[in-house]
């Protein structure tokens, strides 16, 4: 009797063990690694897109307009990258393009790449 209860609780604990890990597995899959950013049409989203083309003109002195984000994946760091895919007219040709966002802690903005035009 006393070694089937020993059994038991030893069995609960190692279930309650491995539920612990697989949570603590998730929080980390989000930490580090890149993950596609689900809703491509939410705003903020969009909305980055727009700073990184108006960054862009800003610094290379072009005068892209921003069309939208058509792709992109996330990373959680010490805040977060976006690794964006959008289009931009550059002058009526829409072109499309890459570009790395990073926003801080304080939720800043920060152009890290434009890539060239990818087409």
């Amino acid at each position: 009797m006393a070694r089937s209860l020993i059994f038991m609780a030893s069995l609960l604990l190692f279930i309650v063990s491995m539920s612990s890990v697989a949570a603590t597995r998730a929080q980390l899959d989000l930490l580090g690694g890149y993950k596609p950013i689900k809703d491509i049409a939410d705003p903020y989203i969009q909305s980055l897109g727009e700073f990184a083309v108006n960054e862009h003109n800003k610094q290379a002195k072009t005068e892209l307009k921003f069309q939208k984000v058509i792709g992109g994946k996330l990373q959680i760091v010490a805040g977060t990258n976006y690794d964006l895919r959008l289009t931009a007219l550059e002058g009526t040709v829409s072109r499309t393009y890459g570009t790395l966002v990073f926003t801080d802690l304080k939720k800043q903005n920060h152009l890290i790449l434009f890539h060239g035009s990818t087409n």
